[in-house]
């Protein structure tokens, strides 16, 4: 496995990575092969291809999941878009290979290492399941960014590296019926109450997995805290508050805002249950 990694990212950040293939026909059989030892979401042309909200793999282990994508795939120019999380520092980020049959019956494949481009990502995955999503870097909303998409200005992403020297590691293979992280149901707050700056929203029952909240009239670079959550601002129209990559316990929100901002500003709580 020749592995990439992206060299301008600190150990804790997330990562963007992209590339361009041309496909000659339609295919009839596509399956794209993805190993890391992070999390991470895949998008062909802007969608994302699998059920889950992110992959999982056992702590200390690669996982290995192949994926069918026929279906995300059009004769000619074809974007896949990696969003990668690290858990714990590894130059193992990413390896992936595409390969299937034309209409034709004739094989084709994609090798892994060439054509990759990267740059950090406006989140980082912090030790104890805390998780940084920076909005302020970006005009328009940090979730439907562009990045993915094969129309996007590519001036600042940089080639991915390769890694080199590494140390052996186990690898596991992951049957696409294997359980994930899914979203399960989502709930309503019980009761409100207020200790010093710290708002709290109690769901009356245990939930593991994601609080969202949703915020209006907020300004670019305001910080707010969910949760173990750090949730920077972007300003503008409506701000929505919510973990990627990492879970935790949900049955409670702790909320702390900025100091001139209140109650008011939030016009939506939700505690989003998710299984491993």
């Amino acid at each position: 496995m020749r592995w990439l990694y992206c060299a301008q990212a600190e150990d804790t950040r997330q990562v963007w990575f992209k590339r361009s293939i041309h496909m000659s026909e339609t295919a009839s059989k596509a399956v794209l092969s993805v190993a890391s030892e992070g999390r991470y979401i895949i998008y062909v042309n802007g969608y994302n291809i699998s059920t889950d909200l992110f992959s999982s793999n056992p702590r200390g282990a690669i996982s290995v999941r192949d994926y069918s994508i026929e279906q995300f795939l059009n004769e000619g120019t074809n974007t896949i878009a990696v969003w990668y999380a690290p858990v714990g520092y590894t130059h193992r980020q990413l390896y992936i290979t595409l390969q299937g049959e034309w209409e034709s019956g004739q094989p084709f494949f994609f090798p892994d290492d060439t054509g990759w481009t990267c740059r950090p990502a406006n989140a980082y995955t912090l030790p104890n399941g805390r998780e940084v999503i920076d909005g302020s870097n970006y005009q328009s909303d940090w979730y439907d960014y562009d990045w993915k998409e094969s129309s996007f200005l590519m001036s600042d992403w940089k080639s991915a590296q390769i890694a080199s020297d590494l140390q052996p590691a186990v690898i596991v293979f992951c049957h696409n019926q294997a359980p994930g992280f899914r979203m399960l149901r989502i709930l309503k707050h019980a009761t409100v109450s207020q200790r010093g700056g710290t708002l709290i929203y109690d769901f009356g029952q245990p939930v593991e997995g994601w609080v969202r909240v949703t915020m209006r009239g907020m300004k670019k670079g305001e910080v707010v805290e969910v949760n173990g959550l750090r949730y920077v601002c972007k300003g503008g129209s409506d701000d929505q508050a919510c973990r990627r990559f990492t879970t935790g316990p949900a049955g409670v929100a702790r909320i702390t805002l900025p100091a001139n901002r209140s109650r008011s500003n939030i016009t939506r709580v939700e505690a989003i249950s998710v299984r491993d």
